[in-house]
Parts: structure tokens; C-alpha cells; sequence
């Protein structure tokens, strides 16, 4: 079983938490907390500091991130890690076929440009390059619509959780879907960044 970083915030565990109250309290922690104001302590007084401070930076790093909450929360609950986390879950199918022949098409174009030599070829490419960034920030925005309706349902999860219905299906399906949101975005983002280039 995972040590439990909830009670390292005081914090019992739930899907949802309030972010800023927790960067708040992160942050005051880490500024009481932190190695360096332990430098002219004994060893061992500087070696439990930087343990204490271990545990609230994996703490934060854990409970910040709702992918990261929500499978931590998941394995603390059931003692186990969810079985088929690879499965696509229900509901984001579209969104999955989309992302991945928008990736293709872009990964082709870019394989083009790259292969382009003349002043002349590069500036007719120009028109599609800015096209295909036009597709990429518009899927890019129906996939922060989506993650908008998943941090809606997680809230929804959350105060379920709060009143004892404990839906384990729910909870490991909204870590699945946060994890393909989260996916979708860096590969969006880094054809994105490989269009802006020259």
C-alpha cells in the first residue's frame, strides 16, 4: 500500500480538493520545512529535515495533479492498482481517432517541410502550416472542453465519495480519462511547437 500523503496536508482522502488551499498550504509548509533552514543542524536533525521535506514535496506532487490523485486514491482505497488502465475509456473514442489522425497528418506535413530545400518550396508550405496549427488549436480546445466536463464529474464523484458511495469504477474511469486528456495535450502541444519552428 502507498504511504498516505493526504494526512501529510491534513486532508482526508477524497477525488477532489481545493487546489489553491492546498498550493497555500504547500507552500507555507515548505517555507517552515525546508532543508536549507536546518544547514547548522546536527546531522541528524538536517537528515529528518530533508525527509520531512521529501514527503511534503511528493505529497504536493501527487495531490495536484487529479491523474496522479486519483490513482493514488484508487490503490489507497482497494489495495490494489486498477486492472486495463490502458483500455480507452468510454466516451473519448472520438476524441482519440481524432487526435491521432490529426498527429499523423501533421507528422507527414512536418517530414514534408523538413524535406523542402528551396526558399520557394518553404514558402508554399507556409498556407498548410498555418492551417494545420489552426486544427491543432482547435482540437486542442475541444479537449479542454472535455477535461472541463471531467473536472465537472470528478466534483460530482467527490461529494458521492464524501457520503459513502464509493465508486471505484467511477474513480479508476476519471483517472483513465484525465490520463488521455493529459496525453492528448503534450502531443497537441508538441506538434504545435514543431510547426511554429522554421
Amino acid at each position: 500500500m502507498p504511504e498516505e500523503v493526504f494526512s501529510v496536508f491534513e486532508l482526508p482522502p477524497a477525488p477532489a480538493l481545493d487546489t489553491a488551499a492546498l498550493k497555500e498550504q504547500f507552500a507555507r509548509l515548505s517555507a517552515q520545512l525546508h532543508p536549507d533552514k536546518f544547514q547548522q543542524s546536527p546531522p541528524e536533525q538536517k537528515k529528518e529535515a530533508e525527509a520531512r521535506y521529501a514527503r511534503i514535496n511528493k505529497a504536493w506532487q501527487i495531490l495536484r495533479d487529479p491523474k496522479e490523485r486519483l490513482i493514488y486514491l484508487y490503490e489507497l482505497e482497494s489495495g490494489a492498482k486498477p486492472k486495463d488502465v490502458q483500455k480507452i475509456p468510454p466516451g473519448t473514442m472520438d476524441l482519440f481517432v481524432e487526435v491521432g489522425q490529426l498527429c499523423q497528418k501533421v507528422d507527414a506535413f512536418l517530414k514534408e517541410k523538413a524535406q523542402a530545400s528551396s526558399a520557394l518550396e518553404k514558402a508554399s508550405l507556409l498556407a498548410r502550416s498555418l492551417a494545420q496549427q489552426d486544427e491543432t488549436i482547435s482540437l486542442g480546445n475541444k479537449i479542454a472542453a472535455a477535461e472541463q466536463q471531467l473536472d465537472i464529474d470528478l466534483v460530482a464523484l467527490d461529494l458521492d465519495w464524501r457520503n459513502g458511495k464509493k465508486d471505484f469504477d467511477m474513480l479508476e474511469t476519471l483517472y483513465r480519462k484525465y490520463s488521455y486528456i493529459s496525453r492528448w495535450k503534450q502531443q497537441l502541444e508538441e506538434r504545435q511547437l514543431a510547426l511554429l519552428a522554421d
